[in-house]
């Protein structure tokens, strides 16, 4: 697994209109939509033909599993069919977009943050999951990271933002991981990266990308909304919901 700096985002802020559906893992719906008009954006709260993106929530309703995506996401995607450039968007893309567009005059640390993602598909009872757990402790309280770990339907991604396409995702879960880590600006970031991806290359049944960025622009306002985001490695749990 070789390492990778993260991409282009593909969301926008600046006079965009954005709606939430489902329910967010990391932050409230009332804290996210408060970083969206931070950025010069509006909210909304039902979706029609002047909507932009619709933000999913990453944590799935019972009813997705049979095909019962409710009123919002059903509604885009009709719009959407109908020649709409509406967006559906992943929390964990518009996280990623919330991370890479910074508020005006939010200010730099005199510091840089580090921001490490992992996923991967794995099959369900075929994986290490205590050496999933050990590494993520590692990296949370060794090596100081502020760390989430998430476990996500895929069949999700592939119905609605067509990815995994024509893959067999039967027994499959998606697993994903962010790290983040303030450190001083000549500190040379690929040291902990590396550290950090052989751990996961050591995992049996793990088989994933690792991407990470840098940034100083907005690490002020980033830090702040860093707080307010529960850190949770609690992995089995999750695989008992």
């Amino acid at each position: 697994m070789t390492p990778s700096k993260e991409g282009e985002i593909n969301v926008n802020f600046k006079d965009k209109s954005f709606c939430f559906t489902g329910n967010m893992a990391d932050l409230k719906r009332t804290q996210a939509e408060r970083e969206v008009r931070s950025r010069l954006a509006a909210t909304q709260k039902v979706v029609n033909a002047s909507l932009d993106y619709l933000v999913i929530g990453s944590i799935p309703s019972v009813g997705w599993k049979y095909g019962d995506y409710g009123n919002k996401i059903e509604k885009a995607v009709e719009l959407i069919k109908e020649g709409s450039n509406l967006k559906l968007i992943p929390e964990d893309e518009f996280m990623l977009a919330l991370e890479n567009t910074p508020i005006s005059g939010s200010g730099e640390l005199d510091k840089k943050i580090l921001i490490i993602r992992y996923s991967s598909l794995v099959k369900s009872g075929d994986f290490d999951v205590e050496a999933l757990e050990t590494h993520l402790a590692f990296i949370q309280s060794r090596l100081e990271f502020h760390a989430t770990v998430r476990i996500e339907e895929p069949f999700i991604y592939q119905n609605l933002y067509n990815k995994y396409e024509g893959k067999d995702l039967a027994n499959l879960l998606l697993i994903r991981s962010r790290m983040v880590k303030i450190l001083p600006l000549e500190f040379k970031s690929q040291t902990l990266v590396s550290a950090i991806t052989r751990g996961f290359e050591k995992i049996r049944g793990l088989d994933g990308e690792l991407s990470f960025s840098e940034k100083q622009e907005g690490s002020a306002s980033f830090a702040s909304l860093l707080k307010e985001i529960p850190q949770s490695i609690n992995f089995r749990d999750q695989l008992k919901n």
